[in-house]
């Protein structure tokens, strides 16, 4: 664990880089997202993921909004020899989007996993990953002003004589990812992962299929490749009360974010499918500047038979130290797990 642990912590201070795409604090949520290896990598037959987040309220009157709801199942392949392993398969749709400028990033992706068995007594298992989607983005130029349309008084209410590309277009979304769970004591279980995306680095320019001949600028942009490196551990305490500490790196160009931190899940009855979760988890982002502290989160979530809800909350501490004005980001989930077995896969679900 320990290991594992140290390694991320390396990479998360490294000159590695760009994480500019969106990022939930309850990244196991929609796990598959971040890595398709992890597709249906869960305690049971089938689940059903929400997550909805509003970033940065507070800061400006219109906050920047995220949603994702992902679906994912198993296939049991039935065959002798290959009773232990099983198939996954997943599909998922997210949306990002600043309402200041009517900024828009939606993306479907349809995402395959393949978990082998490598040891039946530790439970040990193997998975690898791809996902195939669409990225499409597109941005509202009634609400963008430039210099030229100032009246020189007090209004930005003339012409402009930028050279505006179409404002909507599509990319493909292509990632792969391995995954390695392991139960290393009776007590004590391991999950890792890396993923890349952007495999065929696509272009992400507004301008690639801009004609215009008066435009003189760059047409093609390039996307970064993006790393995204995933630890969850299981530290069963008691019967009653497990400890899941959890962290997430994903470096993407110039940039880098970290999330580390752990939850806590208290179950009441003898069953084990009533319990409370709570946590604490801690932000921590590399731009072109500094490698800085951004937020603080804290987590309180509910399950009750396989039905989870989850409430997070992030303090601004970047912005409350910068601007003396912190602000704050609240996300909330919901899951339903089918067919609960908790002999298979650890799920720590937020």
């Amino acid at each position: 664990m320990f290991k594992y642990l140290f390694f991320l912590i390396l990479l998360s201070w490294s000159n590695l880089a760009y994480c500019q795409e969106v990022n939930f604090s309850q990244f196991n949520t929609i796990a598959p997202y971040y890595n398709p290896a992890f597709s249906s990598a869960f305690t049971g037959n089938y689940r059903v993921s929400a997550l909805h987040r509003n970033q940065w309220i507070g800061f400006q009157d219109q906050p920047i909004s995220s949603f994702c709801i992902l679906g994912d199942i198993k296939f049991d392949f039935g065959l002798q020899n290959f009773k232990s392993d099983y198939f996954g398969a997943s599909v998922y749709f997210i949306t990002d989007r600043s309402q200041q400028f009517d900024w828009n990033n939606n993306e479907v992706s349809i995402l395959l996993a393949y978990h082998k068995l490598l040891d039946k007594s530790n439970s040990q298992y193997l998975s690898l990953g791809i996902g195939l989607g669409i990225t499409q983005r597109s941005i509202n130029y009634d609400n963008l002003y430039f210099e030229d349309q100032f009246d020189g008084l007090s209004k930005y209410n003339g012409s402009t004589s930028e050279l505006l590309p179409p404002n909507i277009f599509s990319k493909p979304s292509i990632k792969i990812g391995i995954q390695h769970q392991v139960n290393l004591k009776s007590n004590f279980k391991i999950q890792s992962g890396l993923a890349l995306h952007h495999v065929f680095r696509p272009d992400v320019s507004f301008y690639k299929d801009f004609d215009n001949i008066d435009y003189i600028g760059n047409k093609s942009l390039k996307s970064d490749f993006k790393i995204t490196g995933i630890v969850n551990g299981n530290y069963k305490i008691n019967n009653f009360t497990d400890l899941y500490p959890k962290v997430l790196v994903s470096a993407q160009g110039a940039h880098l974010l970290t999330n580390i931190g752990f939850s806590i899940r208290r179950s009441f009855y003898n069953l084990n499918q009533t319990a409370i979760h709570t946590g604490i988890n801690t932000r921590i982002i590399k731009n072109l500047n500094a490698i800085i502290p951004a937020d603080l989160g804290f987590l309180v979530g509910f399950e009750i038979k396989g039905f989870l809800i989850g409430m997070h909350y992030d303090f601004g501490i970047r912005d409350a130290l910068k601007y003396a004005s912190p602000t704050n980001s609240v996300e909330i989930s919901l899951s339903l797990i089918g067919n609960y077995d908790n002999e298979g896969f650890i799920c720590p679900t937020f």
